[in-house]
Parts: structure tokens; C-alpha cells; sequence
């Protein structure tokens, strides 16, 4: 409401006395839609009045300590100052305010998308602050040769008018007042003088409004309910300070409770899918006891066993059944063997670590529901920092700093001539992954166990790798893995383009769509020189 032209009146009212026989020694601007007034006051020497011409925030405030930028200063009317300011006044009906001056006027017209503020010279030529067709400049020029400036009562233009349906349809009133005026007891045209002198003289109430929306209106308004934060003034210009810091922190709130509430929203998602998974993964149970019972079943029957074999029936002396048991055809009889024995110790860690996980989730994600909760009722800036806080929310941008430390891979060379690239963890991984391999670069990782993705970059494509450069590279990628410890240790390998990540996938997490096994020893091997980049 603080806009509106009984209030604009109540603004050329406080400020006159302030600057009436003082002068104006710069006018410029230095933000878009926004020109600063320079007039020094004897215990103010840097004492501005701010005009904002922007369509939305049109306004007229004043500050005590202003200083001029060094840059991107644009001065106006510089050929008329210093001059010295007389009286001030407002036109009959219209949001247009007029200075008169020592050597012209000023005249600050607030009108939508068109407000601007214009000097008219001893000569009755119109300069303007922002740009104007010399048509349009000619229709101002004229306009305000016929327009009726006024200091008396603002209201004095409506006492002659006794028709409510005809005061309803001035323009300059506003809908607020309206409201206000019928939601009092006793004769529509009292009550509107009285909302009207409210305006003039009584204090000004500054608050946020349900909605985190500031509030600008009469004290004694009872059409708006006021809020906690619920200040008064005395003062036109301290009350429209305390609004636009309200606007401000307003529009912050707004920014951190949609930051908060996108967060809530996708991480109660992604933990809801993942708590499904590891229920499902977890009531299923454990396949340890299977894969070890399949291993034993092809150590007793090793002698039955050849390489290039995909399966092999074997009866249970357990069940007494058959038993159909798939193999590698590309490893030997004791390689499958101790495929299957690893295979069930990675599934008993992988399992007892489900389980673990299932609990860490459940709890987190109650903590997610409890601070859902919580996020609902809370309105301050400083409860909803506190919230960022306790879910230890980061930004999604990372320092530069940090961005240098995650692309730093480890760097082997292999025979001088094969580049091996190797992740230090999960966001590092990604990067790796993600980023910098190519769609031909062969991608590693230790199968069934968590561990380092690691990327053999291929400069060649119609050249073929060497299975050794193949196999030493799996080698680190075990070594880098939870498998460092066997003796061996199966190796998934594949070209990147078969590496699937998605948005439901968790930092370092990914899909492999097309897979190769090496069984290797995990280790560095000899030959394999570290690059220091």
C-alpha cells in the first residue's frame, strides 16, 4: 500500500521540510531504474533521495549515508546543478509529483512500465531520465503544462463528491481502502475520510502477512490482521525502509523454504525406493550357504570339469538331486571353484552390510518424516538456516577448490604406453566415470564388492588391447577394492558406453549393461609406473 497516492501525498509532506531550501549538486544513477539525488545536509553531507522508477516497486526513499560509485555512474541534467529546491507538491488525482527548482522542475511520474522523471528548464524543454520518444516527450510536456498540482488536503478533491458508486470509481483510491472502509461500522463517506486522515497522520504498521508477504497500512486498520513481527511508525520513510528489509527477507525465506522443500521431497523418495530394495534384498535372504555349497559340489567334482564348459549337472550328495551349476567357459576347472568360494564370501559381507544399511536408512528416513514435519510449521529465516543445518544440506555447486581435489584421480602408466586411471571414492568415482572416460575407454571395478572404478583410457580404437594390459589392469582394480586381501579376485571389465548412471542411482553407484570376468590377483604389478599429475 505503499504505493498508493494518499500515501505518496504523505511522502511530499515529510519530505519537504527535510530539503526545501536545500540543493540538488548530482543527480545520477548506478542501478538499473534507480536515480539518486545528491542534496547535503548540514549534519547529513551525504544525505540521497532515491527514485525507483521500476514498473513493480515504483518509490521515493531517502538515505541518510549514501556514497557515489566510482564506476558505471551515469550522471543527468548535469547543466542545471547545482539547484535549489522549493516547494514540492502532487498532482490533483495522478501519481505524479512536481519540485519546483532554482532553474526548472522536476517531475516524478510513477505510471506502470511508463514512470520516469523528467526536468523541465527555464526554456519549457522536457529532458528525461530514461529514454523517451520525442512524440511521447511532446504528449509529457504537454500533460503537464495542464495538469493541477495541489498541497492542500488530498482528500479535499473528494468532499464535494456525497455518491459512494462515484467515489468507488476513482481511480487513485485503491481497493485496500475500499475494503477497509466497509469493513467499519457507521456512514461510508465518515469512514473514508477517517482511513483517509488515518493515511495522513496516524502511525504506519509494517509486517509480514501470512503468505511471507510484507505488509505496508494504517495502525488502525482492522481489515488486515497483523502478525508477530507486528512494528509501528511514526515516520513514512522509517516504516517504507522497514518494508522493502521485509520484502527482501521475504523473498529469502521463500528461496530457502523452496531449497528445503525440494531436498525433503527428492531425498524421502530416493530413501523410500531404497529402503523397498534392501527389504526385498534383505527377506529374500542370504545365498551364501548356496554359492559355497556350488563350490564344494565343483571341488568334489573337479576330475568332470574341462575349460570352455558353461555348465555342468552335477548331483546334490546333500539332496540327491541334480543340480545344474553354471560356469565361466573362459576359466578353468579351480578358477570356477574359486569363483563360487568368493562369491559366497562376498555375499556374506554384501548381505550382513544390507542389513546394516537397512537400518541406517529406516532411521534416516524417520528423520526425513520428523523434519518434514518440523520444515511445516516453521516461518523464521534463522529457524529455517537451523533446519539446513541438522539435514547438513550442501549446496550443488562445489568450490573450485573442491572440484580440482575430486577430478584428481590416481594415474598409472602401464609399458609406457596405457594410461590407467583410478577414483579415490564415490563422487570422485562419478567424475570418473561420468566425465572424464570416453564411450571406448575400458571401465574396471572389483565385481560384487564395493571399490574404485578405474578407467583404461584407449587412444587407438581400431587397435586392439592386450589381454595382459587387460588383466594388469584389473589387478589395480582389485587392489583398489574390498577384494585387496584374496588371493584372487573377479573383475568386471567392459567399454564405457555399457556403464549406465541415473538419477536413482547413489554417488559412485552405477548399471552395467554388458560385462567381461577377469579373475586376477589383486596388486600393482611390477611394471606399472605412478604418474604424478
Amino acid at each position: 500500500m505503499y504505493k498508493n497516492y494518499f500515501y505518496l501525498f504523505r511522502c511530499i509532506q515529510e519530505l519537504e521540510p527535510l530539503v526545501r531550501g536545500k540543493k540538488i549538486f548530482e543527480i545520477y544513477t548506478q542501478e538499473k531504474d534507480k536515480l539518486f539525488f545528491h542534496i547535503p545536509l548540514r549534519d547529513k553531507p551525504n544525505f540521497h533521495i532515491i527514485i525507483s522508477t521500476n514498473s513493480q516497486q515504483h518509490s521515493i526513499t531517502i538515505k541518510d549515508e549514501h556514497h557515489k560509485a566510482k564506476k558505471n555512474t551515469i550522471n543527468f541534467f548535469v547543466e542545471f546543478l547545482p539547484s535549489s529546491i522549493g516547494e514540492m507538491k502532487i498532482a490533483s488525482g495522478e501519481r505524479i509529483i512536481s519540485l519546483v527548482l532554482s532553474l526548472g522542475k522536476l517531475f516524478i511520474v510513477f505510471r506502470g512500465s511508463k514512470s520516469n522523471v523528467y526536468f523541465l528548464d527555464e526554456q519549457n524543454n522536457l529532458h528525461s531520465f530514461k529514454k523517451t520518444a520525442d512524440k511521447e516527450r511532446k504528449n509529457i510536456a504537454e500533460e503537464l503544462s495542464k495538469t493541477e498540482f495541489i498541497k492542500e488536503s488530498v482528500y479535499s478533491s473528494i468532499n464535494n463528491i456525497i455518491d459512494e458508486a462515484t467515489v468507488k470509481k476513482l481511480p487513485f483510491i485503491g481497493k485496500d481502502i475500499f475494503i477497509e472502509v466497509e469493513s467499519r461500522n457507521g456512514e461510508f463517506k465518515k469512514n473514508l475520510f477517517d482511513v483517509l486522515c488515518e493515511i495522513q497522520y496516524g502511525k504506519i504498521a509494517v509486517h509480514f502477512t501470512d503468505g511471507y508477504k510484507p505488509a505496508f497500512h494504517p495502525a488502525a486498520f482492522i481489515s488486515i490482521k497483523p502478525s508477530d513481527d507486528y512494528k509501528t511508525f511514526d515516520n513514512y520513510f522509517d516504516a517504507l525502509n522497514r518494508y522493502f528489509a521485509l520484502y527482501y527477507s521475504g523473498s529469502k525465506v521463500k528461496d530457502i523454504r523452496k531449497e528445503i522443500e525440494k531436498y525433503l521431497t527428492a531425498e524421502i523418495e530416493k530413501l523410500s525406493n531404497k529402503l523397498n530394495n534392501l527389504k526385498a534384498r534383505v527377506y529374500t535372504g542370504s545365498k551364501e550357504n548356496i554359492y559355497h555349497h556350488y563350490a564344494n559340489l565343483l571341488l568334489a567334482n573337479i576330475h568332470s570339469i574341462h575349460k570352455g564348459m558353461n555348465s555342468i549337472d552335477i548331483q546334490d550328495y546333500v539332496t540327491g538331486k541334480q543340480v545344474k551349476i553354471q560356469l565361466d567357459e573362459k576359466l578353468s576347472p579351480h578358477q570356477n571353484v574359486s569363483f563360487y568360494y568368493n562369491k559366497a564370501r562376498s555375499e556374506k559381507i554384501e548381505f550382513q552390510k544390507s542389513k546394516e544399511l537397512l537400518n541406517s536408512t529406516k532411521n534416516r528416513y524417520g528423520t526425513l518424516i520428523t523434519a518434514r514435519t518440523k520444515f511445516e510449521k516453521i516461518e523464521s529465516e534463522e529457524e529455517l538456516i537451523q533446519l539446513k543445518k541438522e539435514l547438513k544440506m550442501k549446496s550443488q555447486v562445489l568450490p573450485s577448490d573442491e572440484k580440482k581435489e575430486n577430478y584428481s584421480f590416481r594415474h598409472y602408466l602401464l609399458e609406457n604406453k596405457y594410461h590407467v586411471f583410478v577414483g579415490r571414492n564415490s563422487r570422485n568415482n562419478d567424475l570418473l566415470t561420468t566425465q572424464f572416460a570416453r564411450q571406448n575407454d575400458y571401465w574396471f571395478h572389483a565385481r560384487s564388492v564395493s571399490g574404485s572404478h578405474v578407467i583404461l583410457k584407449v587412444e587407438n580404437t581400431k587397435e586392439a588391447i592386450p589381454k595382459k594390459i587387460l588383466q594388469q589392469t584389473a589387478s589395480i582394480a582389485a587392489f583398489y577394492s574390498k577384494s585387496k586381501t584374496s588371493k584372487l579376485a573377479p573383475v568386471t571389465y567392459t567399454l564405457k558406453k555399457y556403464v549406465v548412471k541415473n538419477k536413482r542411482h547413489e554417488l559412485g553407484q552405477v548399471t552395467v549393461t554388458k560385462e567381461n570376468v577377469l579373475l586376477v590377483k589383486p596388486e600393482i604389478p611390477e611394471e606399472c609406473k605412478p604418474i604424478e599429475d
